[in-house]
């Protein structure tokens, strides 16, 4: 599901096994009918790379190296009957990556928020804040998008029964 990292110590690959429990626990849903779960989810981490021609190619990724770009996909399905509403997807950003700005999209009607503080709190984009500069005047400064450490989308629509929402994000390999 992550990509295995070569170079990096022993906590990293923690903090990406870690990531992928938190995408696969990010919605809790009441499962009251039976044994299966109403929303099923997947992630899958892909190399964006080019080919010969210029076309981007995305494949399935099983080692980054620093510097490659990694494509992250997260896809819901509602398994249900019913309509699911409320529906909150999050996507972490791994500790050994840095977001890529203006990278998330999904095709579901979803407003995106960013975390910076490890998923703690979530807010829309530009991420200020106010800091004080040389002279000791508070300033706002913008946080750059390397800097998030989550994603999250909140749907506006109900996940229909049978329907499948994408959700997608890039982050580079530090």
């Amino acid at each position: 599901m992550f990509p295995k990292i070569h170079l990096f110590k022993k906590r990293d690959y923690a903090y990406l096994l870690v990531a992928a429990s938190v995408i696969a626990g990010s919605i809790a849903i009441a499962n009251t009918q039976g044994s299966k779960a109403p929303l099923q989810n997947t992630m899958t981490a892909y190399v964006v790379s080019t080919d010969q021609a210029g076309k981007e190619v995305l494949e399935p990724a099983s080692e980054v190296a620093p510097g490659q770009t990694v494509e992250y996909q997260l896809t819901y399905e509602n398994t249900s009957t019913n309509p699911l509403k409320d529906l909150i997807v999050t996507g972490p950003v791994p500790r050994v990556t840095a977001y890529i700005g203006k990278s998330a999209f999904t095709e579901a009607k979803a407003n995106l928020q960013v975390s910076i503080d490890g998923g703690k709190t979530f807010e829309t984009e530009p991420v200020k804040r106010m800091v004080k500069d040389a002279n000791g005047k508070k300033v706002e400064k913008i946080i750059p998008p390397s800097a998030y450490t989550h994603l999250r989308w909140t749907m506006k629509e109900p996940l229909n029964a049978g329907e499948v929402k994408n959700f997608a994000y890039r982050s580079v390999v530090k």
